[in-house]
């Protein structure tokens, strides 16, 4: 909540649904304090919306994110490799709304207008205005596309500067990312801002028949996808469900680093239950990795999840706190 990401991305979740103990009036506040890199004083007013401050004046969630940069895995979030193109999609938004701050913003207005073409294919439109939706769908989605692009090709190349800078390897097999288009030719070397407009645009136009008979939008950055690969092959398939799960925390260093370099300042993990499902060994190297990061982490689990130096660890029995 305090680090610009709302409430936690599950069904149903709502800023207004957090307010169940009744307050008064329905509202609430939360305030921290963040100090390191830098030191910050904020607090947020929850009620019907989240209303978010540092030092005493009005923030909203893009700049927020810009102080206070953080990544966090939850239990479903080993779904990143095997589980739908949404789940991948969301990985990879959240580290492109991290290091661009128009990306949010872009990635809205794009969806609305996606929303708008369905209206029109709905409708059985003429192909004139489904034309003319093409060119501004084309632009903000060809932005999107080289935004996720250019993070992914960097995201691919951290992943195996991880492997080779950890003291013991985190990745079990070598693993690389890319995208995958939906609607394009596919071949995006030396691809730039227009080759990826002018591509999604003849992309839009060529499938509208069938967008037609489906009534949906069939060709756009709303369907691409992320591909993780093991030895040439889909990492889905080939990993077993611990070595999953190292995958998608390796991934999350690795974003964790282009972060960092983007920004100039290290990002805070939140990471909830990351070391079930793991053995002896995996749970050490991935303490070793959290370790080596120099990162403030927090980790929650049913138990000590890593058996590091230098951490502190709280319980919480009947609801009390200690250390």
């Amino acid at each position: 909540m305090l680090s610009g990401w709302g409430v936690f991305p599950v069904p149903g979740s709502r800023v207004s649904s957090m307010i169940t103990w009744g307050f008064a009036e329905g509202r609430a506040l939360l305030s921290g304090r963040a100090f390191g890199e830098r030191d910050l004083e904020i607090t947020a007013q929850i009620g019907e919306r989240l209303s978010l401050r540092v030092s005493n004046e009005r923030i909203n969630y893009s700049e927020l994110r810009a102080f206070l940069p953080s990544l966090s895995f939850l239990p479903g979030d080993v779904n990143i490799i095997d589980g739908s193109p949404s789940v991948r999609r969301f990985f990879i938004d959240k580290l492109c709304a991290l290091c661009s701050p128009l990306y949010a913003r872009r990635l809205a207005e794009y969806r609305q207008l996606v929303r708008q073409r369905a209206a029109l294919l709905r409708r059985n439109a003429q192909n004139t205005p489904l034309r003319a939706s093409s060119i501004p769908t084309a632009q903000l989605g060809g932005w999107i596309r080289l935004v996720r692009q250019r993070a992914v090709d960097l995201l691919s190349k951290n992943l195996s500067v991880e492997k080779s800078s950890l003291e013991n390897n985190l990745l079990p097999f070598d693993i690389s990312v890319s995208v995958e288009l939906r609607g394009g030719v596919g071949e995006k070397t030396g691809f730039g801002l227009e080759d990826y407009i002018e591509d999604l645009r003849s992309a839009l136009d060529a499938g509208m028949e069938r967008e037609r008979h489906a009534g949906l939008v069939l060709a756009g950055p709303h369907r691409d996808d992320l591909v993780f690969s093991c030895l040439g092959r889909p990492a889905a398939l080939v990993l077993s469900r611990g070595q999953k799960k190292r995958v998608v925390m390796a991934a999350i260093l690795a974003a964790g680093r282009l972060i960092e370099v983007k920004l100039r300042v290290k990002p805070i993990l939140i990471l909830d239950d990351v070391a079930a499902e793991l053995d002896a060994d995996g749970r050490s190297l991935m303490g070793q990795a959290l370790v080596e990061t120099g990162w403030q982490v927090f980790a929650a689990g049913a138990e000590n999840p890593f058996d590091t130096v230098n951490s502190t660890v709280w319980r919480v029995n009947d609801g009390k706190i200690t250390e």
